[in-house]
């Protein structure tokens, strides 16, 4: 089973802390995959495509697709500019071609004062399947986005988190815990937004298990210590056991 990445920036964060930081940390996680990098501007990482796009969900549909497409590894793990990815997240093999597989072992983290937060939930940050099923389901999604004339936010964000008409297909999504976490980091120029509170979901069943931290496992203490925090990663690398 050969396995590569496809990793999709709006260059937001270009040239950051953060943005380095998340690309030094990948590249020490998938020394022997495929990296493909799509961005809405050139950046040296990976193999590079840069697509000429406005910022929106409707361009990270597209930026996917087309790392999809040039990407020849079996399995695919998509990947974005501000997540830090745990070395054993690559570790998993989806057993089952036809099913979306997420890794919910994901802390946020906030960028301000390194506050750390956990809630089970499916996010794209942390889907892998097989190449073919990721093409097949991202060019329906675009399609039917064309079709619509927009981007309806019922059909949500996640593959197969959905069941049609709402949603774009009827293959599987099932969730699982890789043994230590990703970092999702809320910089305040994330494209989707924050919550902090769990009043914000009009669903409580999608923010089950919810927990705040001032450390994050297999990584550290992070609260009141966030450019600490980044600037120690490349020295401890060693710290995240697999």
């Amino acid at each position: 089973m050969k396995k590569g990445i496809v990793y999709y920036t709006d260059n937001r964060l270009d040239g950051t802390p953060i943005g380095k930081t998340v690309q030094e940390q990948l590249l020490r996680c998938t020394r022997d995959m495929e990296i493909v990098s799509v961005s809405l501007k050139p950046i040296d990482f990976g193999q590079n495509i840069s697509l000429s796009l406005e910022r929106g969900y409707l361009s990270m549909f597209t930026q996917i697709l087309t790392g999809l497409i040039a990407n020849s590894a079996d399995v695919v793990f998509l990947t974005e500019h501000d997540v830090l990815y745990h070395p054993i997240h690559f570790q998993f093999d989806p057993p089952d071609p036809s099913t979306y597989y997420y890794n919910e072992n994901t802390w946020k983290l906030r960028a301000n004062d390194g506050q750390a937060l956990f809630y089970y939930c499916k996010q794209t940050l942390g889907l892998c399947a097989y190449r073919e099923l990721l093409i097949e389901h991202y060019e329906k999604r675009l399609a039917r986005i064309k079709a619509d004339g927009r981007y309806d936010y019922a059909i949500g964000f996640e593959p197969g988190c959905h069941r049609p008409p709402r949603g774009i297909d009827y293959y599987k999504a099932v969730g699982y815990m890789a043994k230590y976490p990703n970092i999702d980091i809320r910089h305040g120029k994330n494209l989707t937004p924050s919550r902090w509170s769990q009043d914000q979901f009009r669903n409580k069943n999608s923010c089950l298990g919810w927990e705040w931290s001032d450390d994050i496992p297999g990584w550290g203490i992070t609260k009141g210590r966030f450019n600490e925090f980044l600037e120690g990663l490349g020295r401890e690398v060693e710290y995240v056991a697999t």
